[in-house]
Order: C-alpha cells, then structure tokens, then sequence
C-alpha cells in the first residue's frame, strides 16, 4: 500500500510540472553548400548555425559565417516564438545594423523567421526540420538590406 501512494504522490507531482517539448530546431546545424541552392547570393564558404533553447518559449541563435572570400562575419540574436520583434547583431563582412527578427512557430518541425530594417520587412525564412530530424531546410525570400531580391534555399545537417 505504500509504495502505491509513493507512486501515486510521484505521478501526481511529475503530471503537475509544465512539460514543453524539446525544440527540434536547436542545435548546431552545419551548411551544407553543395546541397544548398543560392539563386541570388553567392554561396559562403561556410556557416555554422548554433541554436539553444532561451526563456519561456524561444531561442538564442548564434551564426559564424566565411563567405566566400575568406571574410569572417557573425550573426547573433535571442527570441521568442511570439510574433514580435527582438534586436539581432551582426558583425564582420556586410554587417547592417538596426536589423530586428521576430520568429512565430507554425507546427512541432516548422518555423518562420521574418527579419526587419528600421521596421520594414526584409526576409523571411522558412525553417524546417527533416521527419528524422537531421536536416534543416531554410527557404529563403524577399529582399536584402540592400534592396536586392533575395531567394536561397539552404540545407544545413546536425553535427
């Protein structure tokens, strides 16, 4: 009898903490550019995408990026999955500053990043995450900072 109350009171106790799934978009995700498709960019030597989990329900996403040069540059910012707009930082190669990105969920695989200049919409980014979770494909459209239209597909694996 008493370990079924133990279990009991152990059941009851794990049911009333707040469960959220994990984010199968976090992790450290590697460009894969001979799988990728720059229609309107020229493709970086390389980028490195690292996401983590951040606050009630968001990321904080850290890219390193060699472009094609040789030129090293960063992005960084942290959001929540709820429409709004956060500040993002860039450095190194073509920075624009002023940038923000708001981020808004679409399904358990799927989300979608819209990045903004002085509050104008620039790109929006369509992630999503392989069934086997080990791909992660981000359409890219609209246009650059640079008023330059922008339309990419990258393909990026988990390390």
């Amino acid at each position: 009898m008493f370990k079924t109350l133990v279990a009991a009171a152990l059941l009851a106790f794990v049911m009333s903490v707040p469960c959220r799934a994990a984010d199968v978009q976090t992790g450290t995700w590697k460009l894969n550019v001979g799988k990728s498709h720059f229609q309107t960019s020229t493709a970086p030597r390389s980028q490195l995408v690292t996401i983590l989990p951040d606050g009630k329900d968001g990321i904080r996403l850290a890219v390193d990026i060699v472009t094609a040069n040789g030129d090293k540059s960063s992005i960084a910012y942290a959001a929540q999955y709820d429409g709004k707009q956060y500040p993002r930082t860039e450095t190194g190669a073509g920075a624009v500053p002023g940038q923000t990105v708001s981020l808004t969920r679409i399904d358990n695989r799927t989300a979608e990043r819209i990045a903004y200049l002085k509050g104008k919409k620039l790109v929006t980014e369509k992630w999503e995450i392989s069934s086997d979770g080990r791909t992660r494909t981000v359409t890219q459209t609209g246009v650059g900072a640079d008023g330059k239209p922008v339309n990419n597909v990258l393909v990026y694996e988990k390390q």
